[in-house]
């Protein structure tokens, strides 16, 4: 069963698209499937060695300005000249592709490609929808909606090329988001976490001990959407009004879109010892290790970028059971707060966020407790959803002529 992960963005160690090629990696090879991975065209030399890798890429989503009405045409261009030449680099043709981070520029490129190679059977298709038609804006956005063609046309020419929808599986991270899509394409999509990195089991929480500080973390890359940017005036007030707890802020500045935003931890740094400042990227099991020791997630995400938007961090601290602070808006955080293990922030300012962490640290054991309880139950379903996929490519009929010519008339059942 060939199989083959494509990922534009896919550069580097820590963030969400190295963990989800390497989780989905880990997942596969104990079904007995070996799945290589295409990623960018600068993705460090470890990454390569670490994930099999192909450097394929010059395209990822986040380097779209949305500036012409050609950008569009134009980068769909690029990208399927570069998907078709890894693939004649690599010499295999998948029976199995799987876009962990899938706009509709990538849809469109991979379309393109099967629309080229009409005599090959095309592959089952297993991609996750993480973004709207425009990366950095809610999808309701005015300015967001032009983008919504472009979105559909893409998506559609996706299942006419595979040519058969139960051999395309699409998922969102929320709810907000699959809801988005189901009413802008012709199929089904559901909604579940993106592969992320494996994670302990989560236990009941007990009572803290009144002398124990609560140690409050935020972790992860420093995009401007990430509100990183916020903290040097939020922490110090929270320092004041709450002498006993201690802060981790760690952040990959390299790579982000605000590498000149190392001044957030310059001016961090000078508050003091109750403020520990970690840079660059965390092992897995040392990022692991900055969770388990959390008592409450600082998620300050702008709710522009994240109202429809999944989490991969909001993701795992549900598992682990960690109460989280994010804005009202963001849709990765509504479970959190209709469940009681989330504390909305009204505004999205410095006081913002101070007065809503105030509030989940007054009631920090009763919001454990809760995020405890819901950990214990909530599932990982990416086996589920990888044996399924394997089970549908199985069952996928041989490529015939009827096949052929039905792709080639360009129908999909």
């Amino acid at each position: 069963m060939k199989t083959l992960i494509v990922d534009p963005a896919l550069h580097s160690h820590g963030g969400h698209h190295y963990a989800a090629v390497d989780r989905l990696q880990a997942e596969l090879s104990r079904l007995g499937i070996d799945a290589p991975c295409l990623g960018s065209a600068v993705a460090h030399p470890d990454v390569i060695r670490a994930l099999d890798c192909t450097a394929a890429f010059t395209c990822p989503v986040y380097g779209r300005d949305y500036a012409s009405a050609g950008e569009f045409a134009v980068r769909v261009a690029q990208t399927s000249r570069e998907l078709s030449r890894a693939l004649q680099h690599l010499g295999v043709w998948p029976d199995i592709l799987i876009l962990p981070c899938c706009d509709h520029v990538l849809a469109a490129s991979v379309a393109r490609v099967l629309r080229q190679n009409p005599m090959k059977r095309p592959p089952h298709v297993l991609m996750w929808l993480l973004y709207g038609p425009h990366h950095r804006l809610a999808p309701d956005n005015p300015a967001a909606i032009p983008f919504h063609d472009d979105a559909r046309r893409a998506f559609i020419a996706l299942l006419k090329a595979v040519g058969d929808r139960r051999h395309l599986a699409a998922y969102g991270e929320t709810e907000a988001m699959a809801a988005f899509y189901r009413r802008l394409l012709p199929f089904d999509v559901t909604v579940a976490p993106g592969a992320g990195i494996p994670l302990p089991a989560a236990a009941a929480e007990s009572p803290s001990d009144p002398s124990d500080h609560p140690r409050l973390t935020i972790a992860g890359f420093t995009n401007r959407s990430k509100g990183y940017r916020l903290l040097p005036e939020a922490i110090p007030r929270l320092l004041e009004r709450h002498a006993t707890s201690r802060f981790t802020v760690h952040g990959i500045v390299a790579g982000s879109d605000a590498e000149d935003d190392s001044w957030i931890f310059d001016d961090l740094e000078r508050l003091g010892p109750r403020v520990d400042i970690r840079r660059g990227v965390l092992s897995d099991e040392d990022y692991v290790e900055l969770l388990s020791r959390t008592d409450l997630l600082l998620l300050p995400y702008d709710p522009e970028a994240y109202s429809a938007r999944g989490s991969a961090m909001s993701n795992e601290a549900r598992r682990m059971g960690i109460p989280i602070v994010a804005p009202a808006d963001c849709a990765f955080a509504w479970p959190a707060f209709a469940e009681g293990h989330g504390v909305a922030m009204s505004r999205y300012s410095p006081d913002g966020l101070a007065e809503a962490t105030v509030n989940a640290l007054d009631r920090l054991d009763a919001l454990k407790v809760q995020a405890s309880a819901v950990a214990v139950t909530t599932k990982d379903p990416l086996n589920g959803i990888l044996e399924a996929t394997v089970e549908a490519a199985h069952a996928r009929p041989h490529h015939g002529a009827a096949g052929t010519l039905r792709r080639l008339l360009g129908f999909a059942s």
